[in-house]
């Protein structure tokens, strides 16, 4: 049995940069290895092993540990166990941290019904998460939504239970006046305007009210979200 270490006294990891957050589904790793070093890494219980297999050693390793292969294998100083069954490891895991904005990888594309509790879990999050798989990267929107986005690039709305749009700008097939529900009406499959005289198209949803949506793009354009979600647009640069 690997000793784990406790919860920080104030039971938060606070960070003032972006932290990475790693869980155990495949990544694209030519997406993810750029930012590794530069950001903080929290695995998420089983994506410790996927950062062992990519070379590097999460800052912490937080969950119930039971999908983990192996705790002995990382220091117990970088271990937070926390065992209650009522909540996934990436719950977990953002409910210990205090971040500017969380970078998801490895949490989507495995098995549906875990990308399913993910998009759950980051519409819980206090702190901004974009969940980044290997084909889509969303965000979980309560209100409206303001990006410029690259024209002509696939756009997708998908309601968290209902969710009413008074209009939008930059979308082929405009929201204006729609109420979304699972099961009655959804937005996938929308498209980012193409303007033949800029690369990106400046996309604004206005909300109307309801529980919160999911806007999903392209994987490899997540950064334009990231610049959405935290009004900096040097994130365009890792484009």
């Amino acid at each position: 049995m690997t000793d784990k270490t406790p919860f920080p006294a104030s039971g938060i990891l606070p960070y003032k940069t972006p932290v990475i957050a790693l869980g155990g589904s495949p990544v694209d790793a030519a997406m993810i290895s750029p930012l590794l070093g530069r950001f903080p890494l929290i695995a998420a219980d089983s994506g410790a092993d996927t950062a062992r297999a990519m070379g590097v050693m999460p800052d912490h390793i937080i969950g119930d540990f039971d999908s983990i292969s192996d705790t002995a294998q990382f220091p117990p100083d970088r271990l937070i166990h926390i065992s209650e069954q009522h909540s996934t490891d990436l719950e977990k895991t953002l409910s210990c941290l205090s971040v500017p904005i969380c970078l998801g990888f490895g949490f989507l594309g495995r098995r549906f019904d875990h990308s399913l509790a993910a998009m759950h879990a980051i519409a819980r999050s206090e702190a901004p998460v974009i969940l980044i798989g290997q084909h889509d990267a969303l965000i979980y929107c309560p209100a409206d939504f303001a990006a410029p986005l690259p024209s002509g690039q696939r756009f997708s709305v998908w309601p968290l239970s209902q969710h009413a749009f008074k209009a939008s700008k930059g979308l082929e097939w405009p929201l204006d006046g729609l109420s979304m529900e699972t099961g009655q009406l959804i937005g996938t499959s929308n498209r980012i305007h193409s303007r033949s005289d800029h690369e990106l198209t400046p996309v604004h949803i206005a909300s109307a009210g309801g529980k919160g949506y999911f806007v999903m793009i392209a994987s490899r354009y997540w950064m334009y979200l990231a610049a959405a979600m935290t009004n900096d647009n040097s994130w365009c640069e890792w484009r």
